[in-house]
């Protein structure tokens, strides 16, 4: 009644085996689709790069702000732009209109 079965011997070797096959896979799995896995590394990587367009962007933006502010100090005023900001402020321009200063040298 103890006899083992053909089946029972052909599967005897094969349990180990098979309990390794489902560790790797199931690591495997979450090595490629699991929060920290490749896609979402992938991911990471592209909004990395996004972000580092727009603080480029950003930083020229603030490069042209600051080089206009240093143009409306008390020690260096630059005439056109004071002209400029004095017309807008006013509203002794118009949105559509192009400002052509002329130089009185």
């Amino acid at each position: 009644m103890n006899e083992p079965t053909a089946f029972g011997r052909a599967a005897r070797g094969w349990g180990f085996p098979l309990v390794m096959m489902s560790l790797v896979l199931y690591f495997g799995y979450f090595v490629v689709y699991g929060n920290h896995g490749l896609i979402n590394w992938l991911k990471l990587q592209t909004a990395i790069e996004a972000k580092h367009t727009e603080l480029d962007r950003v930083r020229g933006e603030r490069t042209a702000l600051e080089r206009r502010v240093r143009l409306l100090r008390p020690e260096s005023v630059d005439p056109d732009l004071l002209e400029e900001q004095a017309r807008s402020r006013l509203g002794l321009s118009q949105p559509d209109e192009v400002v052509i200063l002329k130089d009185k040298r």
